[in-house]
């Protein structure tokens, strides 16, 4: 299959370079159907590692306490093409991104509960990730509590993306012990055992230090009432500042649920009461309801307690009341593990893990990543409605013959829909065109009815400065009807552009209208051809998304893309790239356009050309930048070329052009990143750009 490719009328028709040798449903952890139930299971042996290569018969799947024959049963590599399909079905094609998908994860920060060391250690595991143990084809989605990191809130696989929104991760000033009385602060867990009459020692303290502040002639029965109500007030503080985590959680498991196969989520927090008294409606009810959304969203959450060893006793990083009577000293141990139930009942409960007393966590996440690189995947077939109705279901399973070994999976299920229930669900309104072009930008996974790719491409041009070019092809079956003897199909195709506080910068919108083929005009057939559009913009440097959408006129079939792309700042005279282009035809010569690939997508029988544009070299007229371009795979260089002189006759020095030639002849069939490295001998500066392709 040749290289597909797209023409591109800018800079490159005066660039004579010389080139230089060198899904139908979504996966879930625990699924509800009327036929089928699912459930994803990890097995460990008693040095933690997984046990591989089980069958179905070793399995022993019990339903509350009842034995359940398995109906479905796989093992499937996470981030594996298997991952992303229906239960049982067909494994899906690969897309073009890929042929392996990559995992898909969450990061889901507290910040309302966490101090400002663990913001700090939690940014410092982030950037740990992202810079080294973050795969190509990785969807990766950071949120938080507060919802600051706003607009970058989504999943994508753009390191730059991610860099950006754990910047946005900063320290909540939120105490509620120190809402009076600073002298004596109040825990909440202290505040909760006052509530709840625990221990008559506990208030007996804060009524003393009460009093030592006290007016003259202020009671003691005063300060009972009045330390009472502090106590309230905290609670109260506390179950609203929860109730925030609680519903940001469960918004997020939700929403998690549009994206096809298996999450693999961190939970990052300081710990906070998953009971804060009578005044905290049903806190386990809050906590199940999380629960279920994850399980139905295909989640297994790990929770990390991010403040590290506490003893529960007064230091730099706390607040804890003195007391030298040691009334409190129970109050302090037992409020450590206290703030820690709701962090380990979230991870039990969709079968993952929870960390505690540990200062440094970066390391146990790279560990859980290896842990959850593969697992089983279970099925069955209710026997009877009992086992599907609204009531919980507890889920367990062992491995026969086997009590050395753990399995951990999902607790259970609730809260499935009777079919009756379904019944009277009233078929919504077919939404307009617009509407499903709307929808289809929106959509946190790509739509892929029409297969759609879009490559985003700047250069500084000396007529309009820097310009982005936002190019768009669509495969696939198209609809084609009979229009005045020709067959024609039409497709609209909506694209915008934001900022990364998600203001609008730029958008299009245009309808298309081709002729079929001449070999494959059938009429009211569906015919397979390339169609191609490319907008351009005008932009100001900084980090933007670039979101496009295509609906086919006749058959109503959508695709969707979005892009990340970082523009930098020329006039802060640091050395530059443009946009690797590749897969380059016709670049020269005195060919009027240069063709460039959309979809990166390579033959190994086939050369890969490519070419970037070198800014803010030192030396007016003179620049002396070598430049090396490198092949990786999984983050290991598996192709490089010797450094090579960029050419500066006949060439406008502020804007060197440099092309370069791969044989791919070496490579196996998979993804790929290309890296150009440019190094200005005369700064000593380096400049780096990538992008990914594909070998078919």
């Amino acid at each position: 299959m040749r290289a597909r490719t797209r023409k591109l009328c800018l800079l490159l028709l005066a660039c004579c370079c010389s080139f230089a040798s060198g899904q139908e449903q979504t996966d879930e952890v625990v699924r509800v159907r009327t036929d089928l139930v699912q459930t994803d299971v990890m097995v460990f042996d008693k040095s933690g590692r997984f046990v591989d290569g089980l069958q179905r018969e070793q399995f022993e799947l019990l339903v509350d306490g009842k034995a359940q024959a398995i109906s479905f049963f796989e093992q499937v590599r996470a981030g594996s093409a298997r991952e992303q399909s229906p239960l049982g079905g067909k494994q899906a094609a690969p897309s073009s991104a890929a042929d392996n998908p990559g995992r898909t994860l969450i990061f889901f920060i507290d910040d309302l509960h966490l101090s400002p060391d663990s913001i700090a250690r939690t940014r410092s595991m982030l950037t740990e990730f992202v810079e080294h143990e973050m795969n190509d084809g990785d969807q990766v989605l950071l949120a938080s509590t507060s919802g600051d990191i706003g607009f970058l809130q989504q999943f994508t696989e753009s390191r730059t993306m991610l860099g950006a929104a754990i910047k946005r991760l900063v320290h909540k000033p939120y105490n509620s012990g120190d809402m009076t009385r600073e002298s004596a602060p109040m825990t909440e867990y202290a505040a909760l055992a006052i509530e709840r009459k625990e221990d008559p020692r506990i208030l007996k303290y804060y009524v003393e230090e009460c009093q030592k502040g006290a007016p003259f002639g202020y009671s003691t029965t005063s300060c009972e009432i009045e330390t009472i109500n502090r106590a309230r007030l905290i609670l109260l503080q506390a179950a609203e500042v929860t109730a925030s985590t609680y519903g940001a959680l469960e918004k997020l498991m939700r929403a998690a649920a549009q994206v096809p196969g298996r999450k693999l989520a961190f939970f990052v927090s300081d710990g906070f009461l998953l009971d804060t008294g009578p005044r905290n409606a049903d806190p386990r009810g809050r906590l199940n309801r999380i629960i279920d959304a994850a399980l139905r969203a295909g989640i297994v959450l790990y929770t990390i307690d991010a403040s590290g060893l506490r003893n529960g006793q007064l230091d730099a990083t706390n607040n804890v009341a003195m007391d030298a009577n040691g009334r409190l000293a129970g109050v302090a141990l037992r409020e450590i593990p206290a703030r820690q139930d709701a962090l380990n009942a979230l991870a039990a409960d969709t079968g993952g893990r929870a960390l505690r007393n540990r200062s440094t966590f970066g390391p146990w996440v790279k560990e859980v990543l290896a842990e959850t690189s593969s697992y089983y995947r279970l099925a069955w077939r209710p026997e009877n409605e009992e086992q599907t109705s609204r009531d919980f279901k507890s889920i367990t399973a062992r491995i026969i013959g086997r009590p050395d070994l753990t399995v951990r999976l999902p607790r259970g299920f609730l809260k499935a829909e009777s079919a009756a229930a379904k019944s009277v669900v009233k078929t919504p309104p077919a939404k307009s065109p617009p509407e499903q072009l709307r929808e289809a930008l929106a959509s946190p996974a790509p739509r892929r009815e029409i297969p759609t790719e879009l490559s985003t491409i700047y250069l500084d041009t000396p007529e309009h400065g820097m310009v982005l070019t936002a190019a768009v092809e669509l495969g696939g079956a198209l609809a084609y009807e009979a229009v005045d003897g020709k067959q024609v199909a039409e497709v609209d195709v909506v694209g915008l552009v934001f900022d990364d506080k998600g203001k609008a910068a730029g958008n299009f919108q245009t309808h298309l209208k081709f002729n079929a083929p001449t070999a494959t005009a059938v009429t009211g057939a569906a015919s397979e051809q390339k169609v191609f559009y490319n907008h351009r913009f005008q932009l100001q440097p900084g980090l933007y998304q670039v979101l496009v959408a295509a609906r086919d006129s006749r058959s109503g079939l959508l695709g969707s893309a979005r892009q990340w792309v970082e523009i930098p700042n020329l006039n802060a005279r640091k050395l530059s790239l443009s946009s690797l282009i590749v897969g380059l035809q016709n670049a020269e010569g005195t060919t009027e356009q240069a063709q460039f690939s959309v979809d990166h997508h390579f033959t190994r029988d086939a050369p890969l050309r490519y070419v970037v544009f070198i800014y803010n070299a030192k030396g007016a007229t003179q620049p002396d930048v070598q430049m090396q371009a490198q092949v990786l795979r999984a983050g290991t260089q598996v192709l490089t070329t010797p450094w090579n002189k960029v050419p500066i006759a006949g060439r406008d020095p502020s804007r060197l052009a440099y092309g370069g030639e791969l044989s791919l002849r070496s490579l196996a069939a998979g993804t790929y990143v290309l890296q150009v490295t440019a190094r200005d001998q005369l700064a000593g500066t380096t400049a780096v750009q990538q992008t990914k392709i594909t070998i078919e």
